[in-house]
């Protein structure tokens, strides 16, 4: 059966597994209509399902909100069909995977069964046979099982053929365990189903997430192991990975050599790739609940977080940063406000000291450093040349900067600085901040000669109003720099 459409545009409350009273986890609105990825998916993968047993990979890089997606997709499918949720990297203690699967399966479709009974003692018996101890234990364990004394004990002769026994016992009765437990989960599936008096339908959804976060050996173990469970009937799997890395986990495991785009596709009938998630949504979840704090540091303006993220997004998106580099970055820059003085930080000029000394080290030693070798790339900049500052793709970065005027008396304001070059801004600011301009006498209350006042506002049209104010705040090149530098001793 086709599903209603998704509605994702309200925030809602985690209620699946793992929730916790008191410290609710709230799942934010649908920004970037991944409602119809999950509506998409359900209706394919429900029709596969009732065929056959499916096995799903849900790829995304870090910070693309697979997460979240699979969370909210959860709980759309449990109002259709039996839902299951694993969060992995949260079981990884766990020294049996497949232990950790099969209990958390059975014991959620339970729930959805309406039977919060005990689990039987048979079943019981079977999830024990699955623990499985590794090395000395192990064989103390089949030793035992040989009636043999583990002090005494020789690899020869009888005594070797009775523990050669006790293994091959032990490993079948794994076995045997797996297949009776995988008749378990179907049975709790029918269950489910049938006493849902016709709310829920095949087939059943198994949702795994957060595998490439685990530690190596857990992830392959996992993977090694959980197969053994995948092809049951009318069950459907989705995986959710960033399957890159993933795949190094692998190759810490199995070698560097190792093909482990080929191992995964052994495991996975399809691959769906989740979007990227666009940086400014990044920047915006991170700097919403510290917007105060970036308003009071900053003589730049702005209307809202949204309105500085996208400001600041450009600039991310020029140099290229994951959404991994981005929290890092932003991580930093943030810590850097608890140490300046009120309204006092160009935040623009800072954030691109901070994305070069990670990114571009040369063209940040030039802005560390001034002199010829700034004058050098200032030469290439006036010529339209390839310069340090530049983008990839060598295209001019508009920015429209907004800040406060810095009047001693009367009302502050803002004022509109456009710039058609980035790149130049940040070289000119540079060059304000280590001196270049200190013969120009211009102050902040000059405001009604530097400026000019338009129907939409007051504009600052060559600099020269926000040279004065930048001056007036005190700061030197070098002490952006120390900030800077002093902050990324944060590892």
């Amino acid at each position: 059966m086709a599903v209603a459409p998704f509605k994702w545009d309200e925030a809602v409350q985690w209620d699946g597994p793992g929730a916790i009273a008191g410290s609710e986890e709230i799942l934010s609105a649908d920004r970037l209509d991944r409602a119809r990825y999950a509506e998409f998916l359900t209706n394919y993968l429900a029709a596969e399902g009732k065929q056959r047993n499916y096995v799903l990979n849900l790829n995304a890089e870090w910070g693309a909100g697979k997460t979240w997606f699979i969370k909210r997709w959860y709980m759309e499918l449990k109002t259709h069909y039996p839902t299951v949720y694993i969060d992995a990297w949260q079981q990884d203690f766990s020294d049996d995977p497949l232990l950790t699967v099969i209990s958390s399966i059975i014991d959620q479709l339970k729930m959805i069964a309406g039977k919060e009974n005990p689990i039987p003692e048979g079943m019981r018996q079977r999830l024990l046979g699955l623990f499985k101890v590794g090395g000395k234990l192990a064989l103390k364990a089949a030793i035992k099982k040989a009636g043999l004394e583990d002090e005494d004990f020789s690899l020869e002769g009888e005594e070797a053929n009775q523990l050669v026994d006790a293994l091959c016992s032990n490993q079948k009765e794994r076995y045997e365990s797996i297949q009776y437990l995988k008749q378990e989960i179907r049975q709790w599936v029918e269950g489910a189903v049938g006493l849902s008096e016709g709310e829920l339908d095949y087939p059943a959804f198994i949702l795994i997430d957060e595998l490439d976060r685990c530690r190596p050996s857990y992830a392959v173990e996992m993977l090694e192991t959980i197969k053994h469970i995948f092809d049951i009937p009318m069950v459907v799997f989705v995986l959710a990975t960033d399957t890159e890395q993933l795949q190094h986990a692998i190759k810490v495991i199995y070698g560097e050599g190792f093909d482990a785009q080929t191992y995964l596709g052994r495991f996975f009938k399809r691959r769906f790739y989740l979007n990227k998630c666009p940086s400014h949504f990044l920047i915006e979840d991170f700097v919403a609940a510290r917007f105060e704090l970036l308003c009071s540091k900053t003589f730049h303006c702005f209307s809202d977080s949204s309105d500085f993220s996208k400001t600041l997004a450009k600039i991310v998106d020029a140099y290229h940063l994951t959404a991994r580099e981005t929290e890092s970055f932003l991580d930093t820059l943030f810590a850097i406000l608890h140490s300046v003085s009120e309204r006092s930080i160009d935040i623009i000029y800072l954030s691109a000291l901070l994305i070069m000394h990670a990114k571009v080290p040369a063209a940040y030693i030039v802005l560390r450093s001034g002199g010829k070798l700034l004058d050098a790339e200032i030469d290439k900049i006036n010529v339209n040349q390839d310069n340090l500052f530049s983008c990839k793709n060598k295209a001019k970065l508009s920015m429209v900067i907004n800040y406060w005027s810095d009047v001693k008396s009367g009302r502050n304001e803002k004022v509109i600085l456009k710039n058609d070059d980035f790149y130049a801004y940040i070289v000119h600011v540079n060059k304000i901040l280590g001196g270049y301009y200190s013969n120009i006498d211009n102050k902040p209350d000059d405001i009604n000669r530097l400026t000019i006042i338009r129907s939409d506002g007051r504009y600052d049209d060559n600099g020269g109003y926000y040279m004065a104010c930048l001056q007036n705040k005190g700061l030197t090149n070098n002490d952006y720099i120390e900030l800077v530098e002093l902050s990324t001793l944060l590892l």
